[in-house]
């Protein structure tokens, strides 16, 4: 039996987690875009199969018009600064990015209302 082939949407999809999350959708036939500003990520890690959409979590309107025009089916937000020392160094741009980054995506995914992980 197979499955219809889904479209997602994959913030910080050039980063480890992100790319492997990108990998894994790709291989079960499903259209993916990535959505990354390449600040920690790398271009090369974006699988060849997938759209790579140059962008920042933080501008919300770049967000919403990439999500409205994609219409996917799920966004998965991996998109984050994870480093503990950089963001004692700068919690500014942490909070900008992690939440108001999330809050970015996750108003843009409840305007088509598409599931948000």
């Amino acid at each position: 039996m197979s499955r219809e082939s889904k479209k997602y949407i994959v913030t910080g999809g050039a980063g480890f987690i992100g790319s492997h999350l990108v990998d894994a959708l790709i291989a079960r036939g499903d259209s993916v875009f990535v959505i990354d500003n390449l600040s920690s990520g790398s271009r090369s890690n974006v699988n060849p199969k997938a759209e790579l959409i140059e962008g920042d979590v933080r501008d919300a309107l770049f967000i919403q018009k990439i999500v409205a025009d994609k219409k996917p089916d799920r966004i998965f937000h991996m998109a984050a600064i994870v480093s503990v020392q950089f963001s004692i160094e700068h919690p500014e741009e942490t909070f900008e990015i992690n939440v108001t980054g999330t809050k970015n995506v996750y108003e843009a995914a409840g305007n088509i209302r598409v599931v948000f992980c």
